[in-house]
């Protein structure tokens, strides 16, 4: 496992949270319990450019949101939700970064784990790590994808292997991209195809569309 991250998760440290990242997870809805069960926590500073293997002065801080493994343990796979976000030339913002050329993979609320990889009740499947663990807060089968493509690897149309472990077939499967979905083409044909690879696996898909506002 990367170094740095292994030792963010191990008991070795402690998991403080600097205060603006604490508000930025109380914003989101998350309580204490969910908190600590995911192992959310800030990063040392100097651990920034070492667990991203590139640096960015712009970046003061950051927060690490760990991938749990369904296997249990974590997954060795990093991201950080970066403080204050990146804005480019165009005015797009950047709110989370990983290594470069890390691929992506399906965040996976604790709460929830069980129900969501074995159960037949709806599963909810909603862009963003937080969302995700705001919605498995309600006690609803949650698993989060990051970003509108992050349900399939490069060029491929095919669910990411870390699928595998949840029961699809005849599942109904509550879609929840960002609230953008209906004033964004690119969001838009996102879900689509992301909803044409869930049902191609025998999921009985359901678009559901959050206020804009929380297109976030």
């Amino acid at each position: 496992m990367n170094q740095p991250l292994s030792f963010l998760l191990s008991s070795a440290y402690t998991g403080a949270l600097a205060p603006e990242h604490l508000a930025n997870l109380r914003e989101s809805g998350l309580i204490n319990e969910t908190i600590a069960r995911q192992r959310l926590c800030s990063v040392p500073p100097g651990m920034i450019p070492p667990l991203l293997g590139f640096d960015i002065p712009a970046i003061h801080s950051a927060m690490v949101l760990p991938f749990p493994d369904t296997r249990g343990g974590w997954m060795d796979h990093v991201r950080l939700k970066v403080f204050p976000s990146l804005t480019d030339r165009n005015g797009r913002a950047t709110k989370y970064l990983q290594p470069r050329g890390s691929g992506v993979r399906l965040f996976f609320p604790l709460a929830t784990l069980h129900e969501a990889l074995h159960n037949s009740t709806p599963l909810w499947l909603v862009e963003g790590e937080k969302k995700s663990l705001a919605v498995a807060q309600l006690g609803l089968p949650a698993v989060g994808f990051c970003g509108i493509n992050g349900w399939h690897s490069g060029g491929s149309q095919q669910l990411l292997p870390d699928f595998q472990a949840i029961d699809l077939r005849n599942r109904v499967v509550e879609l929840v991209p960002d609230g953008d979905v209906a004033t964004n083409p690119h969001v838009t044909s996102g879900a689509e195809r992301f909803a044409e690879a869930l049902e191609a696996r025998g999921a009985q898909v359901r678009l559901v569309r959050l206020p804009l506002e929380l297109a976030a």
